[in-house]
């Protein structure tokens, strides 16, 4: 800091630890206040920083006036020169904040030439509807309003989100045929975007605007005026596969675009965005990412280079604290506590416990979450996995005695008791204020605890990496403890997406992130540059020419890296036979002088394989490898009789019988090891699933089985084990294997001369995905709907003959929902999806 005046890093190592003293007491908090002259120095500095354009320093900026406003709430002039410096700044939900904490949301007084300045940087910033933004928010307002691609960079909380609705409105409203893809990578986000959505185009009034979350493609009329389909990349997959040559997309959205740097769901996201640009060429496309240095690589990637813009934005509306917690020798009372600013560690102080720090993990992060969190806050305690998200919230829970669960959290709490499992741990954490968040949850039971989460019902939540793939839970305070991703440490890019919800947008000046005993981290993620640079995870197979394939030809392969074998396989084949000189291309990409023995035995392995299959087949399904499509092909068309694995509906007589002689082709095609039993079971749960059963049902029965057979397991981890089964195995692995398996009896039957229409072949990918095969609850479902939810309301409302989504959606909105007999979770989320109050 030698570029600032004297005096000023003493002043502002004081303003952190002041500041930090605010949230854990320790014991500098005698020693760090500040006099007048140190005050007047402080804002001088932020008023100076707040006139530059570079990133740090206006950084620097907030965290001053913030801290200092924060810590000294009484003195009059520091509102007036926040309320100014957040406006040079651009960051105006934080002078919203200002002027509704401090001054009943009326402006500081401030000198008139001053004045003068701050209407003209409102007015800088201000659409012409009068809709003010941040310097990001403008800037990519602009960006995405005048580019046909576009990538962007930007912190977690920078407001993408709003200005992407914003943008969505405008095109929607500019032209009538409009069809927008908004991709995301999980089902969980799926949900949170879809709402967003809806929730704009009824405050604006629009029309004619399908929103769909199901790959079911839309029947175009003079009643449509545009189409927003909000899918997983898997989905958008099945929906080119459905609607090729048919839906030109306009708009492609790429959400948390950075995802195609993991594994095999990364190549899937790769090979999904490349098969949409392939079928509609003329679609502007967006790319959005959290904080990497590199956003122009995505461009690159996708050949949109030479039409396209790039930028990253570093500087975000809410800024984080980040502290390591770490014990005293001899002393199990007691923590260190230090902040790490841009790399340097600023000693704060110890902190007087009221429990030891010497206890199991889960008993420390759960206390020192407790402890942190006070009236008013919420805090997230990161797990790395399911089972940990439960035993810190059981943990929490039972350190709580002073929660009074309301009403409406008790009849959420008896919903799950009587429509999920009575012994499901969620029951006893809510009872006392906690909750836990994963992936695999019943979705209206993970939406339940958003909704109690998010409007303060609840103030604890533990949960495992949903957070990292956009799903908004912003919370004042994150602890987290030597975090991982399945069996790898987190890296930095992950940390920082982690830490950037710590801290929620127009409620807190800042966020906590509290990384507990540091010196245990396998990986001190916590420290190390802001921006990380990306790369796809096919390109970081390819780097040594794709070993890992060869592993894959050779059968010499971790069953742990088997899965982003394949994919690599399958997109390296589809790369070699891409338009113009495949194998040219693939040399240019990838090979170096290192590993170009290996890159060239994968060309020539892959180049003999002999591959029968339409182009257009293959292209529909990448994510599997061709050679193993091919030995499927083969089977099915070696059958003398088909009719005994023509997909018939699961409640047909012998309908489960023919998916599990078409579950039984699959595995052998695709070499896929497991046992007569797990295959049995793997076979019944999805033919429960299919039929619509109910998942409660599904749960009591398998711990009931386990428990007759003497198995000790608890309930939690069977239901868990269960959730993850058809999660994983059904409704992502046998949604691609059945819907390949679909298209070849297709592709067998055309040989053979038979007619093929749909009632011979039932879409089971459809059914698999989405748990029904009945076309009502498909389509409530298709709307945003839960499955739950769907499966109630199908037999609840007599629908005669409507059957088209919106059509339905249109019937539900006539209905008083009081006088069905549903439980009050599922009618809260009909209003919500409808718009009622």
């Amino acid at each position: 800091m030698s570029r600032f005046p004297d005096g000023f890093p003493t002043a502002y190592k004081k303003l952190v630890m002041l500041s930090v003293n605010a949230s854990i007491a320790t014991d500098s908090h005698l020693s760090c206040s500040l006099n007048s002259d140190e005050v007047r120095l402080l804002v001088g500095v932020a008023s100076i920083s707040s006139l530059s354009d570079q990133a740090d320093m206006q950084s620097l900026a907030y965290e001053i006036c913030s801290r200092l406003i924060e810590c000294y709430v009484d003195v009059d002039d520091l509102i007036s020169s926040a309320d100014m410096i957040l406006s040079r700044v651009g960051n105006f939900p934080g002078r919203s904040l200002l002027r509704r904490r401090f001054r009943q949301d009326s402006e500081p007084d401030i000198p008139f030439s001053l004045s003068l300045e701050r209407i003209a940087r409102q007015a800088e910033n201000s659409l012409e509807n009068g809709i003010c933004l941040t310097n990001f928010q403008y800037r990519l307002y602009h960006s995405l309003s005048g580019e046909r691609a576009l990538s962007v960079s930007a912190p977690t909380s920078a407001g993408k989100s709003y200005v992407l609705n914003l943008e969505l409105i405008r095109r929607l409203g500019e032209a009538s045929g409009k069809c927008i893809v908004y991709v995301v990578p999980t089902r969980a986000l799926v949900t949170e975007v879809v709402g967003r959505i809806r929730t704009t185009v009824r405050e604006e009034n629009m029309s004619g605007i399908v929103i769909r979350t199901a790959p079911f493609p839309v029947k175009l009329s003079c009643a449509v005026s545009g189409v927003v389909f909000v899918l997983t990349q898997e989905r958008l997959l099945s929906l080119l596969a459905i609607s090729k040559d048919k839906t030109a997309i306009s708009l492609l959205i790429v959400d948390e675009a950075h995802e195609l740097k993991k594994g095999n769901r990364g190549i899937l996201l790769q090979n999904a965005v490349d098969l949409a640009l392939k079928q509609s060429p003329m679609a502007d496309v967006f790319f959005a990412s959290p904080l990497i240095q590199n956003p122009g690589y995505l461009l690159n990637l996708f050949q949109r280079e030479k039409d396209g813009h790039f930028f990253t934005e570093e500087v975000s509306p809410v800024s984080q604290n980040l502290l390591l917690v770490a014990p005293v020798s001899g002393k199990p009372n007691i923590v260190e506590i230090s902040s790490l600013i841009n790399g340097s560690l600023i000693r704060v102080g110890r902190s007087t416990l009221d429990f030891s720090f010497r206890d199991s993990v889960a008993v420390q992060k759960a206390r020192f979450a407790l402890k942190v969190c006070k009236p008013g806050e919420s805090v997230i305690v990161f797990a790395s996995s399911a089972a940990e998200a439960e035993k810190t919230a059981m943990c929490a829970a039972s350190y709580v005695h002073d929660f009074e669960a309301p009403a409406e959290l008790l009849d959420f709490i008896n919903f799950i008791r009587a429509e999920i499992h009575e012994e499901y741990p969620l029951i006893m954490s809510l009872t006392m204020g906690v909750g836990f968040h994963y992936g695999n949850m019943p979705s209206i039971v993970r939406a339940g605890v958003e909704r109690f989460f998010k409007d303060g019902t609840i103030r604890f939540l533990a949960s495992t990496s949903t957070l990292l793939q956009g799903v908004n839970l912003p919370a004042k305070h994150i602890v987290i403890h030597n975090p991982h991703l399945g069996p790898a440490p987190m890296e930095r890019a992950d940390f920082r997406n982690l830490a950037g919800r710590a801290g929620r947008l127009l409620n807190e000046f800042h966020g906590n992130v509290w990384c507990i005993r540091p010196m245990e981290w396998e990986v001190a993620s916590f420290q190390g540059a802001e921006l990380q640079e990306i790369s796809s995870a096919m390109s970081n197979v390819m780097q040594d020419g794709g070993s890992l394939i060869q592993g894959v030809l050779g059968n010499d392969v971790l069953a742990e890296d088997k899965d982003l074998g394949d994919a690599a396989f399958s997109r390296l084949f589809h790369e070699l036979r891409g338009d113009g000189d495949g194998e040219q291309l693939v040399r240019i990409n990838y090979a170096t002088e290192a590993n170009n023995q290996i890159l060239s035995a994968n060309i020539d392995s892959l180049k003999s394989l002999i591959i029968s299959l339409p182009v257009s087949f293959l292209d529909s399904h990448r994510s599997l490898r061709p050679d193993m499509l091919q030995r499927l092909y083969e089977q099915i068309a070696g059958l003398e009789f088909l009719d005994l694995i023509l997909l018939i509906k699961p409640h047909e007589t012998g309908g489960k019988q023919r998916m599990s002689s078409a579950v039984a082709l699959i595995y052998n095609a695709f070499d896929i090891q497991t046992t007569e039993k797990q295959q049995r079971w793997i076979c019944g749960v999805a033919h429960e699933w299919v039929w619509g059963k109910p998942i409660g049902e599904m749960l009591v029965k398998r711990v009931d089985l386990l428990r007759a057979r003497g198995v000790k397991d608890s309930a939690s981890k069977i239901i868990r084990d269960l959730l993850k089964l058809i999660e994983t195995e059904i409704r992502f692995n046998l949604v691609r294997y059945f819907a390949a398996f679909e298209d070849l009896l297709r592709i067998v039957l055309k040989e053979r001369g038979r007619e093929v229409d749909e009632c011979i072949v039932a879409p089971y990918h459809v059914y698999l995905e989405f748990g029904s095969s009945d076309q009502i609850s498909l389509g409530l479902m298709a709307v945003g709907l839960s499955r739950f939810t769907a499966i109630r309301l199908s037999t609840a409302v007599f629908w005669g003959d409507t059957r088209e989504p919106e059509d339905l959606l249109k019937k539900l909105a006539s209905i008083r929902l009081a006088t069905l007999s549903l439980p009050k979770v599922c009618q809260a989320e009909i209003r919500e999806l409808l718009g009622y109050q």
